[in-house]
């Protein structure tokens, strides 16, 4: 089974939203673009700073400075924002994600307190193409100061896995969405 987050235009190019295409409502939060609800947005982080208690960037101009990974540093040009998502093999908590570069990236307005997040375990570009996988989704409490623009960086605070929650990332209580 292959799960999808695909990017939808609607009607004018400021109508833009992304959807969460999988069984059982899994879906992350909430953010608002342009002035209305998007039902799913994912920023990203580097897994060598997904720890519990960790200050992260999930979205900004130092991204790539502030995102170590295990795999090797991030292409300077990925300021964080997924704009495809697509989950491996039935697993809401593994996959991949292909992203536009830098100013290019169509992120929301505003965040709420607290978002889901992907943790990259590797991000490549060739040429204009972003991409890169990931292992893990963290719930992570947003600080005051983000905005759309890459010079207004998103920070926060790394809480839990969604996924690791004793079942294999499989409970309906730690799935993504099930934010409270």
């Amino acid at each position: 089974m292959r799960w999808s987050i695909i990017r939808v235009l609607c009607c004018a190019p400021v109508l833009s939203a992304l959807v969460l295409l999988v069984p059982g409502g899994f879906a992350a939060a909430s953010a608002t673009r342009n002035g209305s609800s998007t039902s799913t947005v994912y920023f990203v982080i580097g897994n060598s700073e997904a720890a519990t208690g960790s200050s992260v960037e999930y979205w900004g101009a130092q991204w790539a400075a502030d995102n170590p990974m295990t795999t090797g540093k991030a292409p300077d040009s990925f300021k964080g924002f997924a704009d495809t998502v697509t989950f491996e093999g039935g697993n809401p908590c593994a996959g991949s994600f292909v992203a536009r570069t830098g100013d290019s990236a169509d992120p929301p307005a505003s965040v709420p307190a607290t978002v889901l997040v992907l943790v990259a375990d590797q991000v490549i570009q060739s040429g204009p193409l972003i991409s890169g996988t990931f292992s893990d989704v963290v719930e992570v409490r947003t600080n005051p100061g983000y905005g759309p623009a890459p010079g207004h960086a998103g920070t926060g605070t790394v809480g839990t896995s969604v996924c690791s929650g004793g079942a294999g990332g499989q409970s309906t209580n730690n799935a993504p969405g099930a934010l409270s």
